[in-house]
């Protein structure tokens, strides 16, 4: 673990073709142990490992309106929306989870940060900058980009949280189009990758999901098999469990929706940000809203979506999912 001003970075999470999985199933959450933390499936934290969680009901996202050379900011967006709703309207038995996602429309920034008051962030006026929780292509410069960007990666999400409480403050999701080629149509010809099976993949990180050690049919299990590009669409049973269990049914009707991160959205990076944009709540509040409590630097957690044993496997004639 490298620790730099109170933040630190766990290894990535490569997906990864593994050859004779065992017959149990299982979900596993993330976790404030960024690194070889056990796998918890329900609430109660071992040891110092607390499992990860949005605080509200609501939260939101924002693409980057440049998208890629290879896919359009509608097509992305339409995705991500599709995503979305397939892991909120999961069916939990008594309803469906207690979360809700607003798609809050294109934003210019790109890079992965979380604006909190600490040594990292230019406060401005005594004020720490908006954030966005942004989902954005990578056309160029992969490998370039240096952390824990490698060759074998389709995608990367980085969750922010608050390492005392497991609170998710902010969520970002790159997308490798530099090294891999997309597909956005039904059916997915060779040798490119479904884009809606990546992101589906990915939302589940961004919501708090883990990989899935032990169950090769879950749309969180650690392998994207290029014999069934399109598997990870759907959810599996432990997928739907793992997620009715992290945001249990409750009634929304009650609360506004109000998706604003943390310290308030704002669509422009940090550096680019004159002034702060309001961080007042929506109309009617809402658990959503974050405040500007616990001012503590966030870990990041780090789960990337592999393709390189995949490409392997096929060669091999798949992975046997």
């Amino acid at each position: 673990m490298s620790i730099n001003a109170g933040r630190s970075l766990c290894a990535a999470l490569a997906l990864a073709v593994l050859a004779g999985a065992p017959e149990a199933s299982a979900y596993c959450r993330s976790t404030t142990c960024t690194q070889n933390g056990p796998c918890l499936e329900g609430d109660q934290p071992i040891g110092d490992c607390k499992p990860l969680r949005w605080p509200g009901d609501c939260i939101g996202f924002a693409v980057q309106e440049d998208a890629s050379d290879e896919v359009t900011y509608k097509q992305i967006s339409d995705a991500l929306d599709t995503a979305f709703r397939t892991w909120t309207e999961a069916p939990c038995g008594a309803g469906t989870p207690g979360i809700r996602v607003q798609n809050l429309g294109p934003a210019s920034c790109d890079k992965v940060e979380m604006n909190v008051r600490d040594k990292k962030t230019r406060i401005v006026d005594g004020l720490v900058p908006g954030n966005v929780n942004v989902i954005t292509f990578r056309d160029m410069g992969w490998l370039a980009l240096g952390g824990r960007h490698e060759a074998d990666q389709l995608a990367l999400t980085t969750v922010h949280f608050d390492p005392k409480t497991g609170d998710i403050w902010g969520a970002d999701m790159e997308i490798n189009t530099d090294l891999y080629d997309y597909s956005t149509e039904e059916t997915v010809p060779a040798p490119k990758n479904d884009l809606h099976s990546v992101v589906t993949h990915e939302v589940g990180h961004f919501l708090g999901l883990d990989h899935t050690p032990v169950s090769p049919e879950a749309t969180m299990f650690a392998t994207y098999d290029w014999n069934d590009p399109m598997a990870f669409r759907t959810l599996h049973a432990d997928d739907i469990a793992g997620i009715c269990q992290i945001y249990p049914p409750r009634d929304l009707s009650t609360s506004a929706c109000n998706p604003l991160p943390r310290y308030g959205f704002a669509p422009d990076c940090a550096a680019d940000q004159r002034v702060r944009c309001s961080a007042a709540p929506l109309a009617g509040g809402g658990p959503g809203w974050g405040g500007r409590t616990g001012w503590g630097a966030p870990l990041a957690a780090v789960a990337a979506l592999g393709a390189a044993a995949a490409r392997r496997a096929r060669r091999r004639g798949g992975s046997g999912r």
